[in-house]
This record gives structure tokens, sequence and C-alpha cells, in this order.
């Protein structure tokens, strides 16, 4: 009875020896498997976090755009106003020029 029982004894500790392996193995695997998981989810957020930047910054350069195009007509057209009111006054001024060289020259 006492070598059937040492005997039981050493099959439970060879058992429990083969559970702990397979725990720590399995433990491992877990472990790798949860590294992996988070490396994944880390590049999706990385890759989110850049997808987000770039729509801010192009809803910020549409915004931009969209607050200076009326500024930039508004310009275009000052500068077309001036540009007529100089073309309307051009004859005028050749003649004050025209005018002033030959009142220079009468002088001299």
């Amino acid at each position: 009875m006492t070598v059937e029982l040492v005997k039981a004894i050493k099959e439970a500790e060879s058992k429990a020896e083969s559970v702990v392996r397979e725990a720590q193995q399995e433990a491992r695997q877990i472990l790798r498997d949860a590294e992996a998981g988070a490396d994944e989810i880390m590049k999706n957020a990385i890759e989110e976090a850049d997808n987000k930047a770039h729509e801010i910054v192009r809803k910020a350069e549409e915004e931009a755009k969209d607050e200076t195009e009326p500024l930039i007509k508004k310009q275009h057209d000052e500068i077309a106003r001036l540009k007529d009111m100089a073309a309307d006054h051009m004859e005028e001024a050749v003649t004050v020029l025209k005018d002033k060289v030959v009142k220079t020259d009468a002088d001299h």
C-alpha cells in the first residue's frame, strides 16, 4: 500500500508539474497575444490621430480660403477700379506732362 501511495503521489506531482508547464506556456502565449494586440491598437490609434489631424488641417485651410476669397475679390475690384480711373485720366496726364516738357524746353 505504501508503494502505491508513493506511486500515486509521484503521478500527482508529475501531473501537477505538467499542468504548471502548460499554464506557463499558456501564460506566455497570452502575453504574446496581448503585446501583439496592444501593438495593433497603438498602430490604429496613431493612424486615426493622423487622419484626424489631416482632416483638421484640411478644414482649417478650407475655412481660411473661404475667409480670404472675398478679401481677394475686393482687392481685385479695387485694382480694376484704379486702372479704369488711371485710363480715364491718361489723356489729361499726357497733356500735362507734354505741356511741362514743352515749357521746360522753352525756358532753356
